[in-house]
């Protein structure tokens, strides 16, 4: 069996007891890998987890500010990239050194080496790495977590935000004539009383639709020379042939999955029992949401964290995974969000016009309801998820629901708790 990772941070002075455990009470509320949430608390450096990712992986490690080849980058096809959460960083001739969290699964192996034509390399790289790449290269959205400072301290990509980043911002505030076509007329009201609206600033640039990687701009043409440890290590090992087929299709020839279904909606009941003895914050996520569309048009749930709260599911009035996991809020400007996490209490009332609510407006796709409710749950001793939900646009949120949402926002508490005594 192999070696935990924790085991090995510990036993190696790399981190500490107590700040392990700490990291597993985040990462059940904020998902991600151990040693992504060991990064954002600052309880290890990305040097040694990446060594003792590379104890337990057995694959050579790669760490820090890398820059991966253009060259290499064109090889693959950005869906491939996002499926297995790889980043192609050296090309050789016919041998490709390769970014990877997971470098010793063999059906990714296998369909990077058929989708390239390469030999693949691939070396272990703290998740957090890898995602800040995924969004530089192809402007593939993970929401950055552990490395996000290296964000804002690196040089040209500082300036030019990927598309991904772009977007999670929700681009610049809209003018007086978008904002009167996203609120209308409600009905039987009139619009929500504005407030002052900053000045207008130019807009940003639309991210790129596709797999045009010129767009992106985020990567130097001339890629500096890979370290020499890499190409030697692309000498030491004959590295993982491309298969002469696969099992199944790669995935840059497979047509577009069918989005799924939306499942059914729950009654308080059936929410409740779901969210005892839950296994997982997905189920978390899932329970109380189908409850919610039960009760409403659309409901988010954002994580809250480090000044922001991020999307991190949705149901309802036509949101794809995707727009919710580009939603972002940033705390400390006037805003429904802001007012839930520093008040610690619910929030029914309609939605004024500040940027921080025309952004999450935008971010949800448009159509301001007559008002909508907001519910904080607590964990770790402070504001950690924010429930959104609204009737649809000019449509008005009935007060009687609030109850069994305050209950079920209780309950999603008491769940991360069992959850974190089980991590732990």
């Amino acid at each position: 069996m192999p070696p935990r990772l924790g085991e090995l941070l510990v036993q190696e002075g790399a981190c500490t007891p107590d700040a392990m455990q700490e990291a597993l009470r985040n990462q059940v509320i904020f998902g991600g890998r151990l040693g992504t949430n060991l990064l954002e608390l600052g309880a290890v450096t990305e040097e040694a987890l990446a060594h003792a990712l590379a104890r337990k992986t057995g694959a050579k490690p790669l760490f820090g500010d890398l820059a991966p080849d253009p060259k290499a980058i064109r090889l693959l096809d950005r869906r491939v990239a996002d499926r297995w959460d790889v980043v192609p960083y050296v090309l050789a001739d016919r041998q490709l050194a390769m970014l990877a969290r997971d470098p010793g699964d063999l059906q990714m192996l296998d369909e990077v080496a058929f989708a390239t034509g390469k030999r693949v390399h691939a070396f272990v790289v703290p998740e957090a790495r890898v995602w800040l790449l995924l969004n530089r290269a192809f402007g593939i959205h993970r929401e950055l977590r552990g490395l996000d400072v290296d964000w804002a301290a690196h040089g040209p990509a500082a300036a030019r935000p990927s598309a991904g980043k772009a977007a999670a911002e929700g681009g610049d505030l809209m003018d007086e004539g978008e904002f009167q076509a996203l609120y209308g007329q409600l009905a039987g009201g009139g619009t929500p009383t504005p407030a002052p609206a900053p000045p207008p600033r130019a807009p940003a640039a639309p991210p790129p639709e596709g797999d045009d990687l010129e767009t992106l701009e985020v990567l130097d043409e001339e890629a500096p020379a890979p370290p020499a440890h890499v190409l030697a290590a692309l000498g030491d090992a004959p590295g993982h042939h491309p298969p002469a087929r696969l099992d199944a299709p790669p995935a840059h020839r497979a047509p577009p999955a069918a989005p799924e279904p939306e499942p059914t909606p729950l009654t308080f009941a059936e929410a409740a029992r779901l969210l005892e003895g839950v296994g997982e914050r997905t189920a978390i996520a899932r329970a109380v949401l189908r409850y919610a569309r039960s009760r409403f048009e659309r409901a988010v749930l954002l994580t809250v964290r480090r000044g922001d709260a991020f999307g991190w599911a949705g149901l309802g009035g036509g949101l794809t995974p995707e727009a919710v996991h580009r939603l972002r809020v940033r705390l400390g400007t006037p805003g429904v969000v802001d007012t839930v996490v520093t008040t610690q209490a619910h929030y029914l009332g309609p939605l004024l016009k500040t940027d921080a609510n025309l952004r999450l407006l935008k971010a949800l796709g448009g159509g301001a309801p007559r008002n909508a409710l907001l519910v904080p749950v607590l964990g770790l001793g402070r504001v950690v998820n924010v429930l959104y939900a609204d009737a649809g646009r000019g449509r008005l949120v009935d007060g009687s629901d609030l109850g069994e949402l305050l209950i079920l926002a209780t309950r999603i508490s008491q769940s991360y708790d069992d959850l974190a005594r089980r991590a732990v």
